[in-house]
């Protein structure tokens, strides 16, 4: 019989699963490279402009979407093109809220979690969720204390001062957080 990997026992060919014709490797590593070569483009985008530009989310979202698809089909919540749908609407219902509510995100950041979500799928996008929670607040610690603000926000919010105060807003591009929280999730899958 001969020695070719993609026959069974019986010598019947099977199929290699999750390969992709131009890059022979397993479909999660797929999507991690996309996911951080996404993530690293939007973190120097953020960081020198205060902005994601869509032209870096929305088709990083579609190659993640199209892949799961093409190499998966339409599976079920764990897997394939509704895996990464359920991810990106969980990863842009969670996000968005915080976009509309406080406008203390921007949309792109919005979109660049829901490129997390295409990409890592259910249920990685939920631990990837609370990943970039924790990496958003030690971010913003870090970013107070380098401001050297930290013991006057620590002030303004336990003297509960009302809205209109004398406190700067301050930026901190979130699409760091997004991409560290992304990482995390990769490592720990």
């Amino acid at each position: 019989m001969p020695s070719d990997s993609n026959l069974n026992q019986a010598g019947q060919k099977q199929p290699v699963p999750f390969s992709f014709p131009l890059f022979p490797m397993p479909l999660k590593h797929l999507l991690f490279a996309l996911l951080a070569v996404t993530m690293l483009v939007a973190v120097a985008t953020d960081v020198k402009s205060r902005r994601i530009p869509d032209l870096v989310t929305y088709p990083a979202m579609a190659v993640a979407l199209g892949l799961r698809f093409h190499l998966e089909g339409v599976g079920e919540l764990t897997t394939g093109l509704l895996s990464g749908l359920a991810g990106l609407g969980a990863t842009v219902l969670w996000f968005g809220a915080f976009a509309l509510s406080k406008k203390s995100m921007g949309w792109g950041d919005v979109k660049l979690a829901g490129v997390m979500g295409a990409a890592l799928g259910m249920p990685l996008t939920l631990a990837a969720m609370v990943f970039v929670s924790v990496a958003g607040a030690f971010q913003a610690i870090v970013s107070l204390i380098w401001a050297g603000a930290l013991s006057d926000t620590v002030r303004s919010v336990l003297a509960k001062k009302v809205e209109g105060d004398s406190t700067p807003k301050r930026h901190i591009p979130y699409g760091v957080a997004i991409a560290l929280g992304s990482a995390w999730a990769m490592w720990w899958d």
